[in-house]
């Protein structure tokens, strides 16, 4: 039975509006798009959770990604401002492809506004610290369930042993494909907070899912009708933050309209949160926070072959050219990048932030061998260029994605060596707790 103690924290939550301007450039393609209306407005959404003493915070943006330099600013802001040590505060993006450039990258063909980024490292921190300073006495309900028909798996095997992106029906082979080369994980994860009226204060959801609309807006894509349709639920003071699960080989169901794929989501979280007949055990609250060495990738002769073959191809298109820029412009050193790994602990529930785009077998392989009876796996946390981490397995057979240089930046073995390592700190955490 739960004991009282172990049910009750004091959480505190804050959204801030960061849309920008028609006109800004957009981020998540090699080609460059200009923002010509505004679909949806962009948020940061914040969440504070205090036991014991012990804080850990949630942040995510509508942004597709949050360069390094703006989390180590902002976390050491936060530290400064509330007193919380940057490893217990998880940043991370919602992957929406029609946000604003954050960073600019050589290679590609757009650039960040200096005065936008400054505005959202500065709205980043107040998020956080506006959720700092309006904590109140709360209880945190947990729930799950499945949700198929919104997701698919973009990455085809073909008959050559390699991997090809395409999310076309299977043809039974003819054109080479014979099967998926990975499978999907549908979970959908929620937890919802309450105050002491039982008044539902805020949610969290976590679903693993491409945003990969692309239209020329400012638009927080089917992660913001999730937590629209939470708010028009609950109401509109009730922020949703969205934490993206393993998407980086998952893209949304083709036909289905984006929005209608949010208000899906939304629904699985709802029903999962509402049949939580009791609150859920919120202490220990405790976190974990670690850098682990990972080579970056090499160029080598199968990849200068690669390249080569793209500069002698006619009709060369936008993409590609950018394929060709981005390699040109790879730096090798440092040989060696100092990858963060970062676990946090709620009671029961587990939340596992990883920098990049992690394939769905890292996700699943946590949730299988994580001591806690919830497991959230979060993507895009304290990003810097983190590019695509495909399964070890997965990394040498092409495919959109995996190629060195261009999607992925590490080696191979990157994955194993972050997997292995959230693992060691979750039960580091759990046995400490014994």
């Amino acid at each position: 039975m739960n004991m009282p103690e172990l049910n009750n924290c004091r959480v505190g939550v804050a959204q801030i509006d960061i849309t920008p301007p028609m006109g800004s450039n957009l981020d998540g393609y090699f080609h460059r798009r200009i923002a010509k209306e505004i679909k949806s407005r962009l948020y940061i959404k914040a969440i504070v959770i205090e036991g014991r003493g012990k804080h850990i915070v949630l942040a995510a943006s509508d942004v597709c990604w949050t360069p390094e330099q703006i989390v180590n600013e902002a976390k050491k802001r936060i530290e400064e401002t509330c007193g919380i040590p940057p490893g217990a505060v998880m940043i991370s993006s919602t992957h929406t492809h029609t946000s604003p450039v954050l960073d600019t990258v050589e290679g590609l063909p757009y650039s960040a506004d200096p005065k936008y980024v400054r505005e959202f490292t500065d709205n980043l921190v107040k998020a956080v610290t506006d959720a700092f300073n309006s904590m109140f006495e709360a209880s945190i309900y947990h729930g799950k369930t499945d949700a198929e028909g919104f997701s698919i798996y973009k990455l085809c095997r073909l008959k050559s042993g390699k991997d090809v992106y395409d999310i076309r029906p299977m043809d039974g082979g003819k054109d080479g494909r014979i099967g998926l080369s990975g499978t999907l994980d549908n979970s959908v994860q929620a937890f919802c907070v309450k105050d002491a009226t039982q008044k539902i204060r805020a949610f969290a959801v976590n679903y693993a899912c491409h945003p990969n609309s692309g239209p020329e807006a400012i638009w927080a894509e089917w992660p913001g009708d999730i937590a629209k349709t939470i708010a028009a639920v609950y109401g509109q003071d009730v922020p949703c933050i969205f934490l993206q699960g393993t998407a980086g080989d998952v893209d949304c169901m083709p036909g289905l309209p984006h929005e209608q794929i949010g208000r899906g989501i939304a629904g699985a979280a709802i029903m999962a949160v509402e049949r939580a007949s009791r609150p859920a055990n919120v202490l220990p609250v405790d976190w974990r926070y670690r850098h682990i060495p990972v080579p970056r990738a090499v160029k080598n002769e199968e990849s200068d072959r690669f390249i080569d073959a793209l500069r002698r191809k006619k009709d060369i298109g936008l993409m590609e050219q950018s394929w060709i820029n981005i390699y040109d412009s790879w730096n090798p050193e440092p040989k060696e990048t100092q990858v963060p790994v970062q676990c946090l602990r709620i009671g029961d529930t587990a939340i596992t932030g990883l920098r990049g785009e992690i394939f769905t077998p890292l996700g699943l392989e946590l949730k299988k061998f994580s001591p806690a009876s919830n497991t959230l796996v979060v993507e895009l946390t304290d990003e810097k260029k983190g590019g695509y981490v495909p399964s070890t397995a997965q990394a040498g057979r092409g495919g959109y994605g995996e190629f060195p240089f261009i999607c992925r930046h590490l080696v191979a073995e990157a994955a194993d060596r972050m997997t292995d390592a959230a693992i060691e700190m979750l039960w580091e955490m759990w046995d400490s707790s014994r």
